[in-house]
């Protein structure tokens, strides 16, 4: 394994992990929904000029794209965002680590992925783990846990459909461009539904965020995933929690409950079973 690739995956991971205290903050400066959108509208331009320069970039298919883009960027950013208004940021980087779970699930659905005695294991380990962690007995608050649960299904969703897209042969490039530019497009409605605040102090974080955990982050996993099995490449994701757990102590000195933190890595090891498997 390339030690630079390492290093991509590691650098992905961490500014995904430290994403969720940053978010966090923001929200304290600017709504949800207009936050979602003035991230992603930033983001979508940065990829949309890196994609033209691949060939028969405008050769897709549109109405799939546009609900991919609603999928994997409108509904769970929004969730995500709306969720993180009401629970931690730590508990919010656990639940977001169990969309490997729905994963699975949806591939046995939708592509008659076999689910094996291991997976089974993993998925229980994993179910159970994530019970505590949405419950109250985890922390946080039900209703904002509840949000960024259905956000990470989402995310899941995303998944399967990208995987469809890659076995179309997508330029991965192309298929974050098109997400991006749609789940925008989804975004800016939906900003009037919400009473809007904005303040000044919110832009340094519509910046790191549209740049660093969006458009650099993903620059950065893709170029892993060219040189790395999506398998190995697995083994990082569960990084996420871990730098979300630590940075969210730093930044927002969140109190940390012993239980669910336990309950996290329980999540993640039986992730990491039924993945192996």
């Amino acid at each position: 394994m390339e030690r630079k690739v390492i290093i991509y995956a590691i650098i992905a991971s961490s500014l995904w992990g430290v994403s969720f205290p940053i978010t966090k903050l923001g929200l304290k400066e600017i709504s949800p929904i207009l936050f979602a959108f003035l991230r992603y509208l930033l983001a979508s331009f940065f990829f949309l000029l890196l994609a033209i320069m691949h060939e028969n970039f405008f050769d897709v298919d549109y109405k799939y794209l546009a609900i991919f883009g609603m999928v994997s960027v409108t509904l769970p950013v929004v969730l995500q965002n709306i969720g993180l208004k009401y629970t931690s940021a730590y508990i919010s980087g656990f639940i977001q680590s169990t969309g490997p779970i729905y994963t699975l699930i949806l591939a046995y659905i939708f592509l008659n992925e076999k689910i094996t005695r291991h997976k089974l294991i993993g998925l229980a380990l994993a179910i159970t783990g994530t019970y505590f962690i949405v419950s109250p007995k985890g922390g946080g608050n039900l209703f904002g846990n509840l949000l960024v649960l259905a956000s990470a299904i989402s995310y899941s969703i995303g998944g399967i459909m990208a995987k469809n897209l890659l076995n179309r042969n997508y330029h991965p490039i192309q298929i974050i461009a098109f997400a991006s530019f749609f789940g925008t497009i989804f975004l800016a409605p939906l900003t009037f539904i919400e009473k809007i605040v904005f303040s000044m102090a919110s832009i340094p974080f519509i910046l790191y965020l549209a740049v660093f955990p969006t458009f650099i982050a993903y620059i950065l996993w893709y170029s892993a995933m060219e040189k790395l099995e999506v398998s190995k490449l697995s083994f990082f994701v569960y990084m996420i929690p871990i730098f979300s757990l630590v940075s969210s102590y730093i930044i927002l000195k969140e109190e940390l409950k012993l239980l669910t933190i336990f309950a996290g890595f329980i999540v993640i090891i039986g992730i990491a079973i039924a993945q192996k498997a």
